[in-house]
């Protein structure tokens, strides 16, 4: 698994057994090694600035936000410290605030690329299982309530006569490089949608049908949103991307035909594009994808390889 992904290489032991013992689990929560990790309504605390920070909490103050809790769930171990992400949801900001210090509760994607990577594993792990608490908080079955157990990996329908297990769901989308060969180099395919930054390209992505394969999946999509037939498609990494609950599957393909017919109802725009075209996008007020994204990973490992 490359190591040069945002929100990959998990410093934590999962502690899958353990955690299914309810009194380890009280246990690490009362510990005051504990380490806690604070999420809002799907924002993350941070210190913001030019050089953000991740908030881990600690002693008294992991205490008060354990109490505070809504949620909790065991992220794993490190050594002989836990650490536990915990939902404030149910209170409102202001009241939170005597425990946030200089830090606030922001959204992840605005700082992801800027905090150090092992502390942004975690906040994106945190972010990922709180918004799946919060959204299964009945059984898809049978509508009675759910339980946490498993110190938080699993939720138990409550109801008697069904009892299912819900476990943390993710959802699988491809994404994908599409390039061409040319003399001058070759291009690769880029695309913008309205709800992009202004001025973004990124690759294409979209989610896995039932019934599909991945490679399959990948040229489903790339027929669909460019009118694009591909082939010799290639994995090449995956990454958690928890907004909310997606693990994106990166892959490379090659087009087999040119001719661009993009679907107007998901796509604003798209073209292939040189790496000499790339080169000049700031000065044609365009960029590329944010840098913590797989979608800027699979581009820049493109434009660091020899033109074809």
């Amino acid at each position: 698994m490359p190591n040069d992904l945002h929100y990959t290489g998990g410093p934590l032991d999962r502690a899958t057994i353990l955690r299914r013992d309810d009194a380890w689990v009280s246990t690490r929560l009362a510990d005051a090694g504990t380490h806690v990790i604070p999420v809002w309504r799907n924002n993350n605390l941070i210190i913001g600035g030019g050089d953000p920070e991740a908030v881990m909490v600690s002693g008294a103050a992991a205490r008060a936000m354990i109490d505070m809790a809504d949620q909790i769930a065991l992220l794993g171990i490190d050594g002989d410290a836990a650490y536990f992400a915990v939902d404030l949801s149910t209170h409102d900001e202001p009241a939170l605030a005597p425990h946030a210090g200089a830090a606030e509760f922001i959204d992840l994607r605005q700082a992801g690329a800027l905090i150090e990577r092992r502390a942004g594993t975690l906040l994106a792990h945190a972010r990922g299982i709180m918004f799946w608490h919060r959204n299964n908080r009945f059984c898809a079955n049978c509508g009675h309530p759910t339980e946490s157990h498993h110190g938080g990996t699993i939720r138990r329908c409550t109801g008697p006569d069904c009892g299912r297990d819900h476990f943390p769901r993710t959802d699988p989308a491809v994404i994908m490089l599409v390039t061409r060969p040319g003399p001058d180099g070759g291009a690769c395919l880029l695309a913008r949608s309205a709800h992009f930054l202004a001025g973004m390209y990124s690759t294409l992505a979209g989610f896995v049908d039932q019934g599909e394969s991945l490679e399959e999946s990948v040229a489903r999509e790339v027929m669909e949103e460019a009118g694009i037939a591909v082939t010799d498609v290639r994995y090449q990494a995956s990454q958690p991307w928890p907004f909310p609950a997606s693990l994106m599957l990166g892959f490379r393909a090659q087009a087999t035909t040119f001719a661009l017919d993009f679907a107007k109802d998901e796509l604003d725009d798209a073209g292939w594009f040189t790496r000499a075209d790339i080169a000049r996008f700031g000065e044609r007020d365009m960029r590329l994808p944010r840098s913590d994204s797989i979608a800027r990973w699979l581009v820049d490992s493109w434009l660091n390889e020899l033109p074809e």
